[in-house]
């Protein structure tokens, strides 16, 4: 490339000297007001124009290979320094999925110095920190990455993580509220969101969240499953509603949830405890008689007998259990709570008259034979009350509740079962009727 150059200045230095030849004529130049230069050669002007504009091209073609050669440099340096950074991240990254995390931080923070704001390195370590439960290190590297992305939803999670591993859950809400920002139909955020509200007991909100799932995508199956859990939480609002003394909010919300689900007991029976706070009674008494109408269930007949008894009328409940087995004669159960009833209220004959009508072959129950042990040491036989003692193994006539879901046992009634979560699973375990089912649905 040089030689042609060189070639072609000689030959245009050629041309120009024989064009010198021919033309003698001088011109006048001005290069100033006042400043004439005379005589001056045409063609040694165009000469010195032509000499002065190959030199300006050449300076120029210097200096863009200067800045040329100056970047290629940059783009070398840069390069050899981002697959440095590259090759410690992917170390670390590999330390840290084996768990190495010493090793992890030492080769994240190698990164962080060729590169202060690299993202994933900033994530790990703040991940590493609370593997070591060092959260205040932890908030400082996720905070460092949130300003490098400041929509990262990975980055938000992080922050939320930490803020309920340590308990504040006001941060941890307005995090899952930033990832709705970007995401407003993002329902695993919703679920979470939901989960710190049920944790912390704000029905209210936790409600507002629920409604909100109840609005994205579901499969049907799905949204039956979550309309049954925004019953179940409405029911939890009004037990907070009662826990508080707000009883009118309470009886309103758990008559919404009564006629969405009317088969509902749990929350038949936790409007009968709003009504009973309140003084109201007869309304008490109303619900409760509405709950076992709707649904037969022996629960309502155990609330009732309370009821009655406490009210000085235990006629009442005994007619009630009559006509409950003229109407369902061969349900045993109903005929052994009869019998225990009597015994309760000291009618010993009619107690075991009633038992000894009940088949205890078919109804092979613990609590029948402590009751009978019971009746039978009344009457001072207790030849047969050691027996039926010894059948009953020692069982009190405490009857247990049982979760039909999980087959939880409990002795206290609860709406919602402890050890599954479900709603209205409670039933009365009489003749062990949990672990039956459970044998049943056993392969």
């Amino acid at each position: 490339m040089a030689k042609l150059t060189v070639f072609f200045l000689l030959i245009f230095l050629a041309v120009l000297s024989l064009l010198s030849f021919f033309n003698k004529e001088t011109v006048n130049l001005t290069v100033w007001k006042g400043v004439t230069f005379e005589g001056i050669p045409l063609i040694g002007l165009i000469f010195i124009c032509t000499a002065a504009g190959i030199i300006s091209m050449f300076f120029l073609s210097a200096i863009r290979d200067a800045r040329r050669h100056i970047e290629n440099w940059q783009i070398r340096r840069k390069s050899k320094r981002e697959a440095k950074v590259l090759e410690s991240y992917i170390k670390g990254r590999e330390a840290f999925f084996a768990c190495r995390y010493e090793e992890a931080a030492v080769l994240f923070k190698a990164v962080l110095e060729h590169d202060h704001i690299h993202f994933n390195s900033l994530l790990r370590l703040g991940d590493i920190s609370v593997s070591n439960k060092e959260y205040v290190a932890a908030e400082e590297f996720y905070l460092r990455a949130k300003e490098v992305k400041p929509k990262s939803m990975e980055t938000l999670l992080s922050l939320e993580r930490l803020a309920e591993i340590q308990h504040r859950w006001t941060e941890a809400i307005e995090y899952l509220d930033a990832i709705l920002e970007i995401d407003s139909d993002n329902i695993m955020t919703l679920y979470k969101k939901r989960d710190i509200y049920e944790r912390i007991r704000e029905w209210e909100d936790l409600i507002d969240v629920q409604n909100k799932i109840l609005k994205c995508k579901l499969s049907p199956g799905q949204q039956q499953e979550e309309d049954k859990k925004l019953l179940g939480y409405k029911y939890e609002l009004g037990n907070y509603y009662i826990e508080t003394g707000s009883l009118d909010k309470a009886i309103k919300t758990l008559k919404y949830v009564i006629k969405a689900d009317k088969y509902f007991t749990a929350a038949y029976l936790l409007l009968v405890d709003a009504h009973l706070k309140d003084g109201n009674n007869k309304e008490a008494l109303a619900d409760l008689m509405k709950g076992y109408e709707e649904n037969p269930s022996m629960v309502f007949l155990v609330r009732l007998e309370d009821y009655f008894i406490d009210e000085g009328e235990p006629g009442t409940i005994i007619d009630i259990y009559q006509k409950a087995i003229q109407k369902n004669p061969k349900d045993l159960r109903i005929q052994f709570f009869l019998a225990k009833l009597y015994y309760r209220l000291e009618m010993i004959d009619y107690a075991l008259e009633t038992i000894n009508a009940i088949d205890i072959t078919v109804f092979a129950y613990p609590d029948l034979h402590a009751l009978l042990g019971s009746i039978y040491e009344r009457h001072s036989e207790y030849k047969k009350a050691s027996e039926e003692y010894k059948k009953a193994l020692n069982v009190d006539l405490l009857i247990p509740y049982c979760c039909s879901s999980c087959k939880y046992i409990s002795k206290d009634w609860s709406g919602r079962c402890p050890e599954c979560k479900n709603w209205n699973t409670f039933i009365l375990d009489v003749n062990e009727i949990c672990k039956v089912k459970k044998r049943q649905s056993s392969p």
